[in-house]
């Protein structure tokens, strides 16, 4: 990706490392925010106030039905009523539906602005947090509007896993399995 390539964090307890990132852009004045899935809010309040603090946060229902136009303007709406600007930093917790969707508000608000992605299922690990698509779904089908947009970074903490429901997990592990048997 030349310039726009990106560290992809993978290991555990990356927490500290995320709230980092947070401070570097406070001590740089850059306004931040939090947009999150409301189900890994409530499995995982420690890393979310360990990695966050207290970063002003929207939290988006979970499920697929979110990735949708309504809820992409309460995001671009809820980083407006924040005042972000273009060298805002915006974090994203949760699956594929909220990187999807939250990336594109940071492609979209004031034509781009940087975004970090904390993807918290094992699907959105392998998948859906690299490689800089974003988009939301139309009631005409999934992923008819979006954006390439790539993060500022990924972090992918393992122990996130560890609260992810059984199903969720299987839905990962058969994209890790496609790409074993597509890479070899």
């Amino acid at each position: 990706l030349g310039e726009r390539s990106y560290e992809i964090r993978v290991g555990l307890g990356l927490a500290g490392e995320i709230r980092g990132e947070v401070e570097a852009a406070r001590r740089e004045n850059r306004p931040v925010a939090v947009v999150m899935d409301a189900g890994f809010a409530a499995a995982q309040p420690e890393f979310l106030a360990e990695a966050a603090g207290d970063v002003p946060s929207l939290e988006l229902p979970s499920g697929e039905n979110t990735k949708s136009l309504r809820h992409l303007g309460e995001v671009l709406d809820f980083l407006a009523a924040r005042k972000l600007d273009r060298s805002s930093r915006l974090f994203l917790f949760g699956g594929g539906v909220t990187g999807d969707l939250g990336g594109f508000a940071a492609a979209s608000y004031l034509r781009g602005i940087d975004f970090i992605q904390i993807p918290t299922t094992l699907l959105a690990m392998v998948d859906s947090s690299v490689g800089g698509k974003t988009g939301a779904n139309l009631a005409a089908g999934k992923n008819l509007v979006g954006a390439f947009h790539q993060p500022a970074a990924v972090y992918a903490d393992m122990k996130l896993l560890e609260t992810l429901p059984a199903r969720e997990f299987a839905a990962g592990m058969a994209e890790v399995v496609k790409y074993g048997l597509l890479g070899d």
